[in-house]
């Protein structure tokens, strides 16, 4: 069940965030973009835990970059770039009346929805612009495309070509909206999904057409299923640290099931 979605119809926040590393996921940055230019955001906040330097090695975000800022815990609300409909004065309760209302639009949602719900906040209704592209997108032969991360949609799709220049930063969280921002309108107008297709998308695990190791690199599920179905029901019982592989594992073969059953008739 889509839950306030009717309220929530038209209303897209697109929204980033940088964080401290992987595993703690502490919040550094967030931003966010709505159709509407008066509401935005683009906060930095002192992290409770130390930053990785692999973190700081894609963000390029530093301890001193963030010293002097508050916590996620202390920060106020800015002044500027509020909901107008938004009448409260704290932060937090702020960001959950945005995950009440609007539909939130990430690239990898999971990541990002973890990040807010360490906080306190949980977002209704989102849409996962890195599943979604991966169940629409393909090569002109059916295949997955070499990647669907979001640097790599906006060079593949050409989206670079008529960006905003003023915010062209990669893995900053505040141009990565800006991207986002284009790689949703992309899909909406190049896809026959709509919005509901898109958040029911966005509840599944990731589409796979096709093995990215092992000895069927390069075959489809379906190729797979044909040939050896007991790989693909080992990698059903096995795979259980990678549970996007599973279900597509699992799809070819009750795939295949209905397939033979059918031709039955």
């Amino acid at each position: 069940m889509l839950q306030s979605y009717a309220m929530s119809k038209n209303k897209l926040l697109y929204v980033d965030t940088e964080t401290t590393d992987t595993q703690s996921k502490d919040i550094l940055q967030l931003a966010f973009l709505t159709d509407n230019p008066n509401i935005y955001m683009n906060m930095y906040f002192k992290p409770i835990q130390e930053i990785s330097f692999g973190a700081m090695a894609i963000h390029n975000i530093t301890p001193e970059d963030v010293k002097d800022c508050d916590t996620f815990e202390k920060a106020k609300l800015p002044e500027k770039g509020i909901d107008p409909e938004y009448s409260g004065s704290s932060l937090k309760e702020y960001l959950q009346y945005l995950g009440d209302e609007y539909i939130w639009v990430a690239h990898n949602a999971d990541f990002d929805t973890e990040v807010l719900e360490k906080k306190g906040i949980e977002v209704k209704n989102e849409i996962c612009t890195l599943k979604v592209a991966r169940n629409a997108l393909t090569t002109p032969d059916g295949h997955d495309l070499e990647s669907y991360k979001l640097q790599y949609l906006r060079y593949y799709l050409g989206l670079y070509k008529n960006e905003d220049k003023e915010h062209i930063k990669a893995h900053d969280a505040l141009s990565d909206v800006y991207f986002l921002r284009d790689l949703y309108k992309y899909l909406e107008s190049n896809t026959k999904l709509s919005i509901e297709n898109m958040i029911l998308i966005s509840k599944q695990p990731q589409v796979m057409r096709e093995m990215s190791f092992g000895k069927y690199m390069g075959k489809t599920f379906e190729e797979i299923e044909r040939v050896d179905r007991e790989y693909l029901e080992w990698l059903v019982e096995s795979m259980g640290d990678k549970p996007d592989l599973q279900w597509n594992a699992k799809l070819a073969l009750d795939s295949g099931i209905r397939n033979r059953t059918q031709s039955l008739f």
